[in-house]
């Protein structure tokens, strides 16, 4: 059944001057209509702890790793700050920073994005799309090193990583030392890295599942997520379905396995045919996340990979994210449905993946440089001394 504060966020957009047949419905809709920006920040605000405690599959973790009294503490300043919200941008930093009180990745508020009106226009806005690429780039540094940068593992970067390991091939099985540079990579989907994992590991590797959590909230999540987040993707709509549907099956409240089978296995890697490097270090810093955390799990498991930077941002626990709209109407929260099978003996989000080799936080984009510089040293010279002054010949 839509609760009032729901079905009021509903009437928001309605006309305001109508006749009302029934008058309690009439009010609901004056007070919504004449609502200003803070009254309905702090509305959206005041419906979130208790659905996720309900809902994220890690609310009820937070709460007994953070304790009530601070969760308490985060809400009361984040209702005074949206009590004096003057438009949407102001509200939605400041729900997002009261959500860092709870989780520090993988929980946020985004806008209720508008509707797409035609495909055709929803294509034109895709070409026309000039935002910044993260598109995977590959760089010769020596004869014996190169550079591979993996700035997103978002899905459309899946097929650039297959062309550039497939026109590489031949050059890429020449160079014995890698480095790998996901410094800034804010993850995306697991399976954009899996064609670069035969080259960086043997035999078998240790793959970890996840749960997801039952309620009818998650459940409507799911079927609201492909719209959202790959609208027209069939294989995404398949697949959602198929969650929603397991998850009806399940008592409400419970977790049910992502996939059949053991909750830890081992998997196959693909035979390369080719000369595997011999040296790979693995650039990280903290902007590493979620999927790119995923990514540091498993090539870690080679015997010929070191991560060095700093610890990864710390977003992996609790992941699969799913929209659900907030009461005003004008928000969505961006909640987590699923929890790692690593739990509890191997949390990730409260101090990140470890590097192996730690090194410190470049100052500018000269100094972040100058540290791919300092690890080719390292990989062909044995030395990580930073010498600033001096370079590598090519």
């Amino acid at each position: 059944m839509t609760s009032p504060s729901r079905f009021a966020g509903i009437l928001k957009k309605s006309t305001p001057m109508r006749v009302c047949a029934i008058a309690a419905l009439c009010l609901l809709t004056s007070w919504v209509d004449a609502a200003t920006e803070s009254e309905q920040c702090v509305l959206d605000l005041e419906a979130i702890p208790a659905f996720l405690l309900e809902n994220d599959a890690g609310g009820k973790d937070e709460l007994a790793l953070w304790g009530q009294a601070h969760l308490d503490a985060a809400l009361a300043t984040a209702r005074q700050d949206a009590a004096h919200v003057q438009d949407v941008e102001m509200c939605r930093q400041t729900i997002n920073i009261y959500l860092k009180a709870w989780r520090k990745g993988h929980l946020s508020v985004m806008d209720v994005p508008p509707p797409v009106q035609t495909e055709q226009s929803e294509a034109r806005d895709k070409v026309g799309n000039v935002g910044p690429s993260f598109a995977p780039a590959i760089k010769l540094l020596s004869q014996r090193t190169v550079l591979l940068t993996l700035s997103s593992f978002e899905n459309q970067y899946r097929d650039p990583l297959v062309a550039i390991l497939k026109t590489n091939r031949d050059v890429l099985a020449r160079h014995p030392y890698w480095i790998i540079d996901v410094r800034s990579n804010g993850g995306g989907s697991d399976s954009t890295y899996y064609p670069l994992l035969p080259w960086l590991l043997r035999g078998e590797r240790e793959d970890i599942g996840a749960e997801w959590l039952a309620t009818p909230a998650n459940i409507e999540g799911q079927e609201e997520a492909c719209p959202l987040f790959a609208p027209g993707d069939a294989e995404c709509k398949s697949y959602m379905a198929d969650v929603a549907r397991r998850m009806r099956a399940a008592p409400s409240g419970t977790y049910i396995p992502q996939e059949d089978g053991p909750a830890i296995s081992f998997k196959r890697v693909e035979r390369l045919g080719v000369r595997r490097p011999t040296r790979v270090a693995v650039l990280v810093g903290h902007q590493c996340g979620s999927s790119c955390e995923e990514f540091l799990l498993a090539v870690r498991q080679s015997f010929q990979v070191k991560l060095l930077g700093r610890p990864s941002h710390g977003s992996l626990d609790y992941s699969n994210l799913r929209p659900h709209k907030l009461p005003s109407g004008e928000r969505l929260l961006l909640y987590a449905t699923s929890r790692s099978n690593r739990l509890p003996d191997l949390p990730i989000d409260v101090a990140g993946i470890q590097p192996d080799i730690y090194l410190p936080e470049p100052t500018d984009e000269v100094a972040r440089t100058r540290e791919v510089l300092r690890v080719q040293r390292w990989l062909e010279k044995g030395s990580l001394i930073d010498e600033p002054h001096k370079s590598i010949a090519y």
